[in-house]
């Protein structure tokens, strides 16, 4: 409402202030300045949804500060691997991201396929992806492992729950014991 009056308020005084011009100069001073007004309201209309657009997706955190980033306990799959990361939205070809941070999920079923005693290879883990849908609530493509491609999961009490009942607990401590031994990423020939 203010806006409103003070952009009435404007145009009056520019209008007062052509009082002694011709009628055909003031009629085009008055369109020009009312054309700009309308091109002014439509574009802050516009940044304004942008604004909340970008509001939301920057609601969903990524890296440490999600809940589901961290090592965690599958009971299904005791000892073994269960890593997720979540990650920034890939770029689209027009150059944005989408408001929804991918969640990439590294793993290991052991040597048998249900419990792990030993340490995995690098060749040895399995990796797959999902897409949050909010800070705790999640959909995961478990398809490259045989499994659903849209599994939904959801955080709470410490924990990824799945639709079947299976919850992963989060360890607080990370499980660096059930990583491949050699994590490195570069590497000399020497060292090889």
């Amino acid at each position: 409402m203010r806006v409103l009056s003070s952009s009435l308020s404007i145009l009056f005084l520019l209008g007062s202030t052509n009082a002694l011009a011709p009628q055909q100069q003031q009629q085009t001073g008055r369109r020009n300045f009312l054309g700009s007004i309308v091109g002014t309201t439509a574009a802050t209309a516009a940044t304004a949804f942008v604004g909340i657009q970008s509001a939301n997706a920057a609601a969903i955190k990524t890296g440490a500060a999600n809940f589901f980033t961290g090592d965690y306990d599958d009971p299904q799959h005791p000892g073994c691997l269960r890593q997720v990361k979540v990650v920034g939205a890939p770029l689209k070809g027009d150059g944005t991201r989408s408001g929804y941070p991918i969640m990439e999920i590294v793993g290991y079923d052991g040597a048998g396929g249900k419990t792990c005693t030993d340490r995995p290879t690098r060749e040895q883990l399995w990796k797959i992806q999902g897409k949050l849908k909010s800070n705790n609530e999640a959909v995961i493509d478990f398809s490259p492992k045989g499994g659903p491609a849209n599994l939904a999961a959801s955080f709470s009490d410490n924990g990824i729950t799945f639709p079947d009942g299976n919850k992963w607990t989060k360890v607080m401590v990370g499980t660096r014991d059930r990583r491949p031994k050699d994590m490195r990423t570069l590497k000399s020939d020497a060292e090889e």
